[in-house]
């Protein structure tokens, strides 16, 4: 009777108090220590600072509202998600998915490529025209970088598989629809995957979990080459599991196909290969041989697509694109002074980079995954509390201890204002583990509270970086169609580049039109070049001067930009 008339749970009211002391000291030490190093000024670390910053606050408050056991009784999304049918539930997380996904790719990417989605964007153009690569400009120096030239071919530098299945949706001109229904239907097959694996309500629990990350949002809504190889290591992830509950010949050897494909989009997810054929070596026992020999069967053409495409595009079997790019130090694995450009300070790539770089990736993962205030990652280890052997838990840490020795050996972090890019193809084995780990400790209302302000706070906050300098926008485009220029040449001028804030910037302004060019420039109403300088301007402009010529510029931080014609800024 007494435990009836109790209104909190005393240890988590004290838990709050510890909270809000730590939230005190995260507010007035760390962030007063961590502004002492240069690289925390950079705009993509200070971005995560400041949503750190912002929600740091609702930890004690979550925990505080968890307390309030009337409170308690009524917040379980779990009770929530299990009312509805498996057909409700899925139809409506997909068109929840779908909206919110455009919402963010209209509102906040303006439908157009942001930061490296550029290249695979402008590649997909040159499919839709018919061709497999453009016409070499007889200055290439004056567009993207990112496009490589061997044998009077000009191409993407990244891997043509994301492009090849964007192009259908560029010839009913509606790209900006192909990545939103991926990640959609993402969705549906990583529920199907789950309820393989462990049982329905698990599976509810993990669409709802990968549905509300900002990650999978923000990287869902864009260009980015990773949508494809998620989409097809879910599928390939899917066919596994049907693998190894059923005899079907044809599982095993779509499970192989999809990952072929899913190499083919981008080549990091070589990965989960000898993972998933070591998985099947043990998990399906007596029928091991077959369904090996099967994923394999599906697996090798479909990876050997990608060892076609290097024999058309660079003559070599074993040459990707990659090697082509004038900055080919950017793009090889391993340690050494030459690998890389500097970051934090630090030239080439070394142990104390590599564990910098781990650190970062978990600091921002401990947001960005769901949006909590350094909680995102928390519930993972209590999947192995009073654990159960489940082999689909051991996959899962293969995996991902796969990735982290893969990506350690690269010099650079891979993180910008969506997340932690390079990790996304294991977003729903991070998701799998936190289902299993929050199932065990029965707290769905603290992680209901914990939705409410993902939804309401971090989302809102994280998208706004979009609309204030980061990434790439309709500035110039906006400009030469308020001005009714056509038949023109418009060079993008950078900001100095005196700090780290206006190099950051400087990487999307001509980014930000690029990709409007034809695969043959001369052929474009506007062709759009990077700004290099007066002497070298006026060999572009002699090469087209039928156009009349003019330079967009950038000042004040990016706050402020204006379009001239090109004699008005006279020689420099």
């Amino acid at each position: 009777m007494e435990n009836s008339k109790r209104f909190f749970d005393k240890k988590w009211l004290l838990l709050a108090f510890v909270s809000l002391i730590f939230s005190l000291l995260i507010f007035f030490c760390f962030t007063a220590l961590i502004y002492r190093f240069g690289f925390a000024r950079h705009i993509t670390f200070n971005y995560y600072i400041k949503q750190l910053l912002i929600i740091i606050p609702f930890l004690p408050l979550s925990i505080f509202l968890f307390s309030i056991l009337p409170l308690r009784r009524i917040l379980d999304y779990h009770r929530l998600i299990n009312r509805c049918s498996i057909r409700t539930y899925l139809i409506s997380i997909f068109f929840i998915s779908f909206f919110i996904t455009n919402i963010i790719s209209f509102f906040f990417y303006d439908h157009i490529p942001q930061g490296d989605a550029v290249v695979t964007f402008f590649q997909a153009k040159i499919f839709s025209k018919g061709f497999l690569w453009g016409f070499p400009p007889q200055f290439p120096e004056f567009f993207l970088k990112e496009m490589v030239i061997h044998q009077e071919k000009w191409f993407s530098m990244v891997q043509h598989g994301h492009s090849l299945f964007l192009t259908p949706f560029m010839l009913i001109r509606l790209p900006w629809l192909f990545s939103s229904l991926m990640g959609s239907f993402s969705i549906i097959i990583f529920f199907l995957f789950l309820r393989n694996c462990f049982d329905e309500g698990t599976a509810k629990e993990g669409a709802l979990l990968l549905l509300l990350s900002p990650m999978f949002l923000f990287i869902t809504s864009s260009y980015l080459n990773q949508n494809s190889s998620f989409f097809f290591i879910l599928l390939s992830l899917f066919f596994l599991s049907l693998s190894i509950k059923h005899t079907n010949r044809f599982f095993p050897f779509f499970s192989g196909f999809f990952s072929g494909l899913a190499f083919f989009s981008r080549a990091t997810v070589v990965i989960f290969i000898p993972a998933m054929i070591i998985f099947l070596f043990l998990a399906a026992e007596e029928k091991r041989g077959r369904a090996i020999f099967f994923f394999l069967i599906g697996f090798l053409p479909a990876f050997l697509i990608q060892f076609i495409d290097n024999i058309i595009y660079t003559g070599n079997i074993f040459r990707f694109g990659y090697s082509l790019h004038i900055g080919n130090n950017l793009h090889g694995l391993g340690f050494g002074p030459g690998k890389g450009e500097p970051t934090f300070s630090i030239t080439g790539h070394t142990p104390l980079k590599a564990l910098i770089n781990f650190f970062y990736n978990l600091f921002t993962f401990s947001l960005h995954l769901y949006g909590w205030p350094l909680l995102s990652l928390i519930f993972i280890p209590f999947a192995f509390i009073k654990w159960k052997k489940n082999m689909w838990d051991i996959f899962a840490i293969i995996v991902i201890f796969f990735s982290l020795i893969f990506f350690s050996l690269y010099w650079f972090h891979g993180i910008s204002p969506m997340g932690p890019k390079y990790y996304f193809e294991i977003v729903p084995l991070l998701v799998l583990l936190t289902v299993r780990g929050i199932r065990k400790l029965n707290i769905k209302p603290f992680v209901t509270i914990l939705f409410i302000f993902t939804i309401f706070i971090y989302i809102p906050t994280g998208l706004l970086i979009f609309n204030r300098g980061w990434g790439t926008n309709l500035h110039c485009y906006n400009e030469i169609k308020k001005e009714s220029i056509h038949n023109a040449i418009v060079f993008i001028k950078d900001l100095p580049g005196e700090n780290e804030y206006e190099r950051t910037i400087n990487r999307h302004n001509y980014r930000s039109v690029a990709f409007r060019n034809e695969p043959q420039i001369s052929k474009g109403d506007i062709i759009y070049a990077k700004d290099l300088g007066n002497e070298k301007n006026i060999l572009l402009i002699n090469e087209f001067k039928g156009r009349k010529a003019y330079i967009f510029e950038y000042s004040d931080n990016g706050k402020r930009w204006r379009l001239l014609p090109y004699e008005a800024v006279g020689s420099r």
